[in-house]
């Protein structure tokens, strides 16, 4: 344990050899000094519920959360608001603001860990939780979450599309000018969305890249600094309308290099828990990441090529809904095939005030209820995995994969002086290639090999050899010529072994069930 938490402390020094302000280049975030790539990854911290308060404060001083965030690697934070509370609620203090919802107990805490934020305004209370967050090296992406202050979303909750209920248009650029010129000498405020999860029978495309434009250009005037980022439509699930008509905001070159695409996913995404128990998971897990390919990530590609950010995915983090385990391991394949930009829902362990109940626990939080540990070490385990650059756009080095086991956030590694082949975390890891069938040790003669069934895999020289031979059985397993496929269970050998394909032969692809995520070995392109 103490080897994994300082690993962390130098993981969080990295991640921060960062400069600001932050630009586009393609599909890639670079910074402005000298293009280097900077992926943003972290968690979402929620502050646009009642209280219009960053949640925690109430459970731990602020400097303390600012600084566990950043020992967890995290280079960024998105951080909600409503729009109210800069165009209607601006003057409210944070201590009237608690009482006017008589949240006595969010009080007593506060006066015991954060008194100092009870007579600010809420907008100086978000702009000490930024500064706090800044002065640890996190970036801020300030994400306006909805208008009035409450739980989002829904179709019906009057936030979800211009012109409803409580979504004024005029309000809206308001608020986005507020805030971009409050923050307009922070360089640590890198990047703005523009409105989350647009929704609702309202909704359509004509209307979206109209308020789009108005929006970007509000920003952008208020604030040329930061990175506009762009919902698409369906709770940010559909950005098909730039196939057929691009945004044309027809301003700057420097404007076009500030917008960042971005898009969300759970498991829970259009009714579909379930399926991931029900369905066979190679192709349900390959539906998924289709429909996504389909209509959010084709922005990376082509001429007119974007960055495209997942500012939000998660799972419970009690561990104890299946289908969340089952999609995360889909997911995580997905973001390390793309080396996307990402943060996670959510950091915060409980709420002031949630669905009229106070002090409501975030079972997918990160921290736990009294916002002092990690709730869930294993998933933060995994992340850490998607944590790093994978690829860089300015390398010159050669290309070679990497061998990424999602269930567990593991790679394929040997050993120094070593034919032992050991799936470890994936800030050691060995390169390969593969060519021919052939699973190459990169720069050696040594080839992965199969020894039979329930036998560990090694490394031979006799590359030739049917041993030596792997063929994909699906879009994630690698089976032998005896059609064993590699297979990794940490809770069922240490090794990774060769074992009968789970889900993979042509009579039950159909039909089979049975989880097969132990044997996805996704072949990750790299150049770092």
């Amino acid at each position: 344990m103490q080897a994994f938490t300082a690993f962390l402390v130098l993981f969080s020094l990295l991640t921060r050899a960062f400069s600001v302000p932050l630009s586009t280049k393609s599909r890639w975030i670079i910074d402005d000094v000298g293009g280097q790539r900077v992926k943003l990854v972290g968690g979402n911290w929620a502050g646009h519920v009642g209280p219009m308060l960053p949640e925690g404060l109430d459970k731990r001083p602020l400097s303390e959360i600012a600084g566990h965030i950043a020992l967890m690697g995290f280079n960024s934070v998105r951080l909600t608001y409503s729009t109210y509370m800069f165009t209607q609620y601006s003057h409210l203090t944070v201590l009237q603001s608690l009482r006017n919802l008589s949240l006595h107990d969010a009080i007593d805490g506060m006066t015991k860990y954060n008194p100092q934020l009870l007579k600010l305004t809420l907008p100086r209370a978000q702009e000490a939780v930024i500064n706090q967050l800044a002065s640890h090296g996190i970036m801020i992406v300030l994400d306006n979450q909805v208008s009035k202050p409450i739980w989002c979303c829904g179709d019906d909750d009057g936030n979800g599309f211009w012109g409803d209920e409580y979504f004024d248009p005029k309000d809206w650029l308001r608020s986005l000018h507020i805030v971009a010129h409050r923050y307009k000498n922070n360089p640590m405020v890198v990047a703005m969305s523009l409105r989350n999860e647009i929704r609702g029978k309202r909704q359509n495309a004509k209307d979206w890249r109209k308020y789009v434009r108005k929006g970007a250009k509000q920003i952008h005037k208020s604030n040329p600094n930061v990175l506009i980022l762009v919902g698409g439509l369906s709770y940010a699930l559909d950005l098909t309308p730039l196939k057929t008509k691009a945004l044309n905001i027809k301003a700057t070159s420097k404007l076009r290099n500030k917008i960042v695409y971005e898009s969300h996913r759970y498991a829970f995404t259009m009714g579909q828990s379930n399926n991931y128990l029900r369905k066979p998971l190679n192709q349900f897990c390959d539906s998924v990441i289709a429909d996504m390919e389909n209509r959010t990530t084709f922005v990376t590609r082509g001429p007119n090529a974007a960055p495209l950010y997942i500012s939000e995915f998660g799972v419970n983090m009690l561990g104890n809904q299946t289908y969340d385990n089952v999609f995360l391991g889909c997911f995580l394949a997905y973001l390390a095939k793309h080396d996307l930009d990402w943060n996670m829902w959510a950091l915060q362990g409980s709420y002031y005030l949630r669905d009229e109940g106070q002090g409501v626990e975030e079972q997918y939080g990160m921290f736990t209820t009294n916002w002092t540990q990690i709730r869930n070490p294993d998933v933060h385990a995994k992340i850490l995995s998607v944590q790093q650059m994978i690829r860089d756009p300015k390398s010159h080095a050669p290309r070679y994969l990497r061998m990424y086991h999602p269930m567990t956030g593991r790679c394929l590694s040997v050993n120094d002086n070593s034919t032992q082949i050991h799936a470890t975390d994936c800030h050691k890891f060995s390169k390969w290639s593969y060519n021919n069938l052939v699973i190459q040790l990169n720069g050696t003669p040594y080839c992965l090999a199969s020894s039979g069934e329930d036998s560990p895999l090694s490394l031979t020289t006799d590359c030739d050899s049917k041993r030596s031979t792997w063929k994909a059985v699906s879009s994630y397993q690698l089976a032998d010529s005896d059609n064993l496929c590699m297979h990794y269970d940490p809770s069922y050998s240490p090794y990774v072994l060769a074992r009968k394909c789970i889900c993979a032969g042509s009579g039950n692809r159909s039909s089979c069930v049975e989880n097969p995520q132990s044997q996805w070995f996704q072949r990750v392109l790299s150049n770092v």
